[in-house]
């Protein structure tokens, strides 16, 4: 690789060929092998824009999260930009105010899909809000122990975010919407391949991902036992069934419950019913 030897290591990188995708959650799962111990973790979308001082106003409000939550996470949805918009574009004021995801609605395969609304104003702090979000998440890098992602939800993407807002919830994190604007991000799809192509493969593979995605969030009966694994690695070194201190480290908590969560967010996935304060 070039780049200066990936600038002396501070930058690594997985490559592999692309019909060996399995869909994000599988794409995270292995870059978060990557880590190093760093404090801080970022996981960010492909195709982004920041705004200037992006790093800096991140720390700050992630700072001021952690004065009201042991273990905050910032994440939100990045407002679009367009295909062929210049490098040196700078948003205007009013496309800088934040995005507050919400549930959307459950879809023919009953998977809930959230949705984010731009807010016409900026926050005066970091909101605390019971959903996440995979294109954009900012925390102390202790949630890759505790919250790791899970290898065998392939193919998911819709259904992804639901999951681990619920996984991140019950293992006692708080997500909290960033008070400003903070990215932008290129939504159109139509100009590049995606993993959706590999339609045989990901006939074959999602409804067994949704399955444990069910059995999860009490909406399913538990996989059958064919379906059951033990011994991925985590980061850090640990491994799933050996010396990680939770049976299924891609599980629910225990520091709060499923049903805490549901009130919370005011929805049930069993009942695949979405009250008014979700949307």
């Amino acid at each position: 690789y070039s780049l200066a030897s990936m600038a002396g290591g501070h930058i690594r990188l997985l490559k592999f060929r692309a019909e060996d995708a399995r869909g994000p959650c599988w794409a995270r799962y292995l870059a978060q092998h990557l880590w190093c111990d760093e404090a801080l973790y970022l996981q960010v979308d492909s195709h982004m824009r920041c705004v200037p001082h992006w790093d800096v106003q991140m720390r700050e409000q992630l700072a001021w999260c952690s004065q009201h939550s042991e273990k905050p996470i910032l994440s939100t949805y990045g407002r679009g930009y367009s295909l062929g918009t210049p490098p040196d574009w700078d948003p205007p004021e009013e496309a800088r105010t934040p995005g507050l995801i919400c549930a959307g609605f459950f879809d023919k395969n009953q998977v809930l899909n959230i949705q984010s609304r731009p807010l016409k104003n900026t926050l005066a702090n970091p909101r605390r809000n019971p959903f996440w979000s995979g294109h954009f998440s900012f925390s102390s890098s202790q949630v890759l122990r505790e919250v790791p992602y899970d290898p065998q939800c392939l193919m998911l993407l819709f259904g992804e975010e639901p999951l681990m807002a619920a996984r991140l919830f019950t293992h006692g994190w708080d997500v909290y919407t960033p008070s400003r604007g903070l990215l932008f991000h290129l939504w159109e799809r139509d100009y590049r391949r995606t993993f959706f192509e590999m339609k045989q493969l990901y006939d074959e593979l999602l409804p067994r991902t949704l399955r444990r995605k069910f059995w999860l969030l009490g909406a399913g009966p538990p996989p059958p036992a064919s379906e059951h694994q033990e011994g991925w690695p985590l980061p850090g070194g640990a491994t799933a069934g050996g010396d990680h201190a939770s049976e299924d480290p891609f599980g629910l908590g225990t520091a709060r419950t499923l049903q805490e969560y549901e009130q919370f967010a005011d929805l049930s996935y069993r009942d695949r019913k979405i009250g008014d304060s979700a949307l």
